[in-house]
């Protein structure tokens, strides 16, 4: 699950930032509307989170640009202003769902969660393969009616392993969509977080679930290939 934060108030996309990232969300962060629509243009990002008051070019410009090319990308703005005008202005604009701050992160978090489930392909609010069932709301997941311990990281992994179910998962689609741009770690990463998940999710009993591909990738699927 991975958004783009584009926030002028760097004190504010600091803090956005670190909370976001604790709830499982993989975030890159800019202060400019020339920033985020570069990133926009190499990253395929999940959902993005856009204030109104930026420097420069503003959200709506932003805003106006992503559906003029034509994305369907989830978007959900920030302002300041109370007025309802400018909220309409968003939402006219294109955007899906908007906050005023000041806001709680844990609302924030929520709403983002929504608009994932809407997404340009709608997914069902509760995803389901062979006897796990995933939440990503209520940010539970479940093995044969047991709850998973799983740590933020991992279940944003076994969220787009599901979303990916009987489909070959490249390392590389994992370091996309479940880290930032910034992170600069061990080789072996994926390999590491991915074992963990593994063993958690084979826990409660039942035939594995997660297969690694030699030389390819992963396989969430109830039969290795």
């Amino acid at each position: 699950m991975r958004l783009l934060l584009i926030e002028d108030d760097a004190p504010l996309a600091e803090v956005l930032r670190l909370g976001l990232t604790e709830e499982g969300f993989a975030v890159d962060a800019v202060a400019d509307a020339a920033d985020g629509l570069r990133h926009l243009s190499l990253t395929p990002y999940d959902t993005l989170v856009l204030d109104l008051g930026l420097p420069g070019s503003d959200g709506l410009t932003v805003l106006s640009e992503v559906r003029r090319q034509g994305s369907n990308l989830p978007v959900l703005i920030l302002t300041a202003r109370t007025e309802v005008t400018h909220r309409v202005a968003g939402l006219d604009a294109g955007a899906d769902d908007y906050l005023t701050k000041p806001f709680a992160l844990a609302e924030l978090s929520a709403r983002i969660r929504a608009l994932l489930r809407r997404g340009s392909v709608p997914l069902p609010s509760v995803l389901r393969y062979a006897d796990v069932d995933l939440d990503p709301a209520a940010f539970v997941a479940r093995r044969s009616g047991k709850t998973l311990a799983l740590t933020a990281k991992e279940f944003s992994l076994l969220h787009f392993f599901m979303r990916h179910a009987e489909r070959l998962v490249t390392r590389s689609m994992l370091l996309d969509h479940c880290w930032d741009k910034g992170y600069q770690g061990v080789s072996n990463l994926v390999d590491v977080h991915v074992g963990r998940l593994r063993r958690k999710l084979d826990a409660p009993g039942g035939p594995p679930l997660l297969h690694t591909l030699r030389g390819a990738g992963f396989l969430l699927a109830t039969e290795p290939r």
